[in-house]
């Protein structure tokens, strides 16, 4: 994808902003904004680096993200 604004809604937005705080500055860059948000679920896996209820929530958000700027 390019490095461009793409489609993120509030509610997306705003679930995100507590993992993601400069999401704002993010969203202006598909790139960037992919890439802090892997850091962030990898972030929230467990010691055994296994899934969370928070991982699989982010994992969610970046699987619908993606899906609507495929």
């Amino acid at each position: 994808m390019q490095s461009k604004a793409f489609k993120i809604t509030e509610e997306q937005i705003e679930k995100l902003r507590p993992y993601l705080p400069d999401i704002d500055e993010l969203i202006q860059d598909y790139s960037r904004f992919e890439i802090r948000l892997d850091d962030a679920i990898i972030d929230e896996l467990d010691e055994n680096y296994e899934d969370t209820e928070t991982s699989v929530m982010l994992q969610k958000l970046y699987d619908e993200i993606y899906d609507q700027n495929d």
